[in-house]
C-alpha cells in the first residue's frame, strides 16, 4: 500500500481507491447477506405455513379417524344385535315349520281318513280319497275340518273338466291354470298356496295322479280314470255322510292351512 502525507497533519493515509473499493466490497457483502437472511426467512416462513397446513390436516384425520373408529364400533354392535336377532327369528322359524308340518301331515292323515270312512258308503275300495272328498257335500267339508289349502284342491278337482287338458297320459293341470282359477274363486293366490294344493291333489290322488315338472313350471297329471271319475262324480247327501262323519270329527282337531 503506498502512503502519502496529511494536508491537514502531516500524517500518512491509506490510498483512497483502495479503501473505496474495500468499503464497496464490504457493503456488497453486507446486501448479499442481507438478501440471503431475507431469502431464508422467506424460506423459513413458507415451510412454517407448509408446516401449519400439515398440523391441520393430521388433526383433520385425526378427528375422520376417530369419527370412523366410533361409527366402526356402533356398526359392530349393531351387526352383533341383528345377528342375536336373526338366530332367535331362524329359530323361531324352525320351531313354526316344525309345528306346520305336524299339522299339515295331521291334517293330510285326518282327509285320508274321512275319505276312508266315506268308501263304506258305496262300498268301492277303488275309489281314490279324492273323489272320497270331492264326492261329499259342503255342508259335510265344514264338519270335516278340511284345511283352506284342502278345500281349494277340492273346488280344482271338481272343475276338472273344465280345466284340464288332454295329454297321452290323462289329464294335466298346469300351474298357472290352477292359479287362475284360485284367483278367480278366491280373489288371490300366493305361489306357496297354489304348490300346497298341487300337492294335496297328488296326495290324494295315490297313484293315480303325477306332479311332474314343465317348461312353464309344474303340473299335475291325473289318468284317465281318475280324470274321468272326478268329472262324472255325484256327491252324497249331508244325512247319508253325517253318520259316517261323527266319529273321525270328534276326535279330530282343526289345525293350519
Amino acid at each position: 500500500m503506498v502512503l502519502k502525507p496529511n494536508e491537514i497533519d502531516g500524517r500518512s493515509i491509506d490510498n483512497t481507491d483502495e479503501t473505496s473499493e474495500v468499503v464497496e466490497t464490504c457493503l456488497e457483502a453486507i446486501s448479499s447477506l442481507r438478501d440471503q437472511q431475507t431469502a431464508m426467512l422467506k424460506t423459513i416462513e413458507s415451510q412454517n405455513e407448509r408446516i401449519a397446513t400439515l398440523e391441520a390436516e393430521r388433526t383433520e384425520k385425526e378427528a375422520t379417524n376417530a369419527e370412523l373408529h366410533e361409527r366402526i364400533v356402533e356398526l359392530e354392535d349393531e351387526l352383533e344385535t341383528y345377528r342375536a336377532a336373526n338366530e332367535r327369528d331362524k329359530a323361531e322359524i324352525r320351531q313354526d315349520v316344525t309345528e306346520n308340518t305336524r299339522q299339515t301331515e295331521a291334517s293330510e292323515k285326518h282327509t285320508e281318513a274321512v275319505a276312508r270312512k266315506v268308501e263304506t258308503l258305496d262300498g268301492s275300495e277303488q275309489r281314490t280319497p279324492l273323489e272320497q272328498v270331492v264326492r261329499l257335500p259342503e255342508e259335510i267339508i265344514h264338519k270335516a275340518k278340511l284345511t283352506a289349502n284342502q278345500r281349494r284342491a277340492r273346488a280344482i278337482a271338481m272343475e276338472i273338466g273344465g280345466l284340464a287338458t288332454t295329454v297321452p297320459k290323462g289329464k294335466r293341470l298346469d300351474s298357472t291354470t290352477i292359479k287362475e282359477q284360485l284367483e278367480r274363486e278366491y280373489g288371490s293366490a300366493h305361489d306357496q298356496t297354489v304348490a300346497r294344493v298341487m300337492s294335496f291333489l297328488d296326495r290324494l290322488g295315490g297313484d293315480r295322479t303325477e306332479v311332474v315338472h314343465t317348461g312353464q313350471g309344474k303340473a299335475v297329471i291325473f289318468d284317465d280314470w281318475l280324470a274321468r271319475r272326478l268329472t262324472t262324480a255325484e256327491q252324497f247327501t249331508a244325512d247319508t255322510v253325517d253318520r259316517v262323519l261323527t266319529n273321525v270329527v270328534s276326535v279330530t282337531p282343526r289345525t293350519g292351512s
